[in-house]
């Protein structure tokens, strides 16, 4: 799982992870150069982001599928930026037969009706999807409010804290954040210690950047409540949301943790880290394949929680698995990606070097095999307590254009309080 679902500004990659999980390069219908809306007779278009080394996973899976079924599969690859493309082409009739979609293409699809009412294909032609397998909160963004999926959700991505244990030995931490972990004691009073021992070396602790997954996760993790069960966002009136975000701003004007924002342009949070400069990163699995041809030592673990032990809940990313409502043959699309999104199809495609998580119950055995991270067990605990918010498939231009709202308040240096209400207006549509 790859680009969109390793890029939480819903834009580009390149625009907030500079390197977290893929880029891409054509047009849906291929190449740029128009293409067919859906597969030829006996043949299923489908289409997604992915890195080359994703890709290649993808068409040994395509390969397996045909061997299996007979069914040929005409795959395109999509590049730049894919939301813009998927929405256009959906909109426009132009989409092939089955296509990957974050929130912001998913709430599209839904209120359009652009995408098939799986839960009721299922009950219609006995193609069977693993519904209830997945984790709730992951799949909660493919379902309508009656409870119907109009997309299964493929893998997921989320927050883990990654650290170059290197770095903190370097700074005389002698405990790492796994330790404090399995000890009950990573909270709050053990990161700030932490990063100040890091910056009285000279090293660069923590950075956060403008986005819901990330400011978000800071909110959660120590306690505070983000969004209420109706979606609407109530982090500027919960007093701990507030305090941790005041704590998260503290950090900053003492220099223990920076804005992306505020680096040189074109110097990306991922490339630090890899490059030995960052101690530390809250990113997803995907930046585990780029690791591994490193030479640093790391490790992952929780976000810190309120009481040192817990695994708390945080942000995820994931995308979902769509079947356009124009496919060619609806069943034979929903067949592909019954089998695509389920525990074999999730699998293969993450075994042996994947870079995401598995976004449903039974398979957790693919994220520690080569016990990279050690800790790397921890991906499913994140994963089965995380969260992802409804207004982000409900709103999507909202989705869109909340990373640009966070980033112009951070620029601005507003304060905790301020940016919590500018914020949680844009979200709750009031302003």
């Amino acid at each position: 799982m790859s680009e969109l679902m390793a890029r939480p500004s819903l834009v580009s990659r390149r625009t907030v992870l500079a390197g977290a999980l893929g880029a891409a390069g054509v047009l849906l219908a291929g190449c740029g150069a128009g293409g067919t809306r859906s597969g030829s007779a006996g043949t299923i278009s489908w289409a997604s982001w992915g890195n080359p080394g994703e890709v290649e996973r993808l068409e040994q899976f395509n390969e397996h599928y045909s061997d299996e079924t007979g069914v040929q599969l005409d795959y395109q690859l999509v590049t730049g930026d894919y939301v813009q493309k998927v929405r256009t082409q959906l909109v426009g009739g132009q989409a092939p037969d089955a296509f990957w979609a974050d929130d912001s293409i998913m709430g599209q699809a839904i209120q359009s009706e652009l995408t098939v009412n799986l839960s009721e294909l299922a009950g219609d032609s006995g193609v069977a999807f693993a519904f209830d397998d997945y984790y709730p909160a992951l799949a909660s963004f493919c379902q309508a409010p009656d409870g119907s999926f109009y997309g299964v959700p493929i893998d997921a991505n989320p927050m883990a804290f990654w650290f170059n244990k290197d770095l903190l030995a370097e700074a005389g931490i002698t405990t790492d954040p796994a330790q404090l972990q399995e000890a009950g004691s990573w909270d709050r009073a053990a990161l700030t210690t932490m990063l100040g021992q890091l910056k009285d070396a000279g090293i660069t602790g923590l950075i956060y950047e403008a986005t819901w997954w990330s400011i978000f996760s800071w909110i959660s993790t120590f306690g505070g409540a983000t969004f209420d069960d109706t979606g609407r966002a109530v982090f500027h009136e919960d007093p701990t949301a507030l305090d941790a975000l005041e704590w998260l701003f503290d950090q900053t004007k003492e220099g223990t943790a920076v804005f992306a924002g505020s680096l040189p342009e074109g110097q990306g949070v991922d490339a630090l880290f890899y490059s030995g400069q960052l101690a530390t990163i809250q990113y997803g699995r995907w930046i585990l394949p780029n690791l591994e041809q490193l030479s640093f030592g790391y490790d992952i673990a929780p976000l810190p929680s309120v009481t040192g032990a817990d695994v708390s809940s945080v942000a995820v990313l994931v995308g979902a698995m769509c079947v356009n409502t124009d496919a060619g043959d609806v069943d034979a699309a929903a067949r592909f990606v019954a089998a695509f999104t389920d525990q074999d199809g999730a699998r293969f495609r993450l075994s042996d070097g994947g870079n995401a998580v598995p976004a449903l119950s039974g398979i957790s055995e693919v994220v520690t095999e080569g016990g990279l991270p050690e800790h790397g067990s921890w991906f499913n605990d994140i994963a089965a307590n995380a969260f992802h918010p409804t207004f982000l498939r409900d709103y999507p231009d909202r989705n869109v254009g909340l990373p640009q709202t966070m980033d112009a308040l951070l620029r601005d240096g507003v304060d905790a309080k301020t940016f919590a209400e500018q914020t949680a207006a844009m979200v709750n549509g009031e302003q």
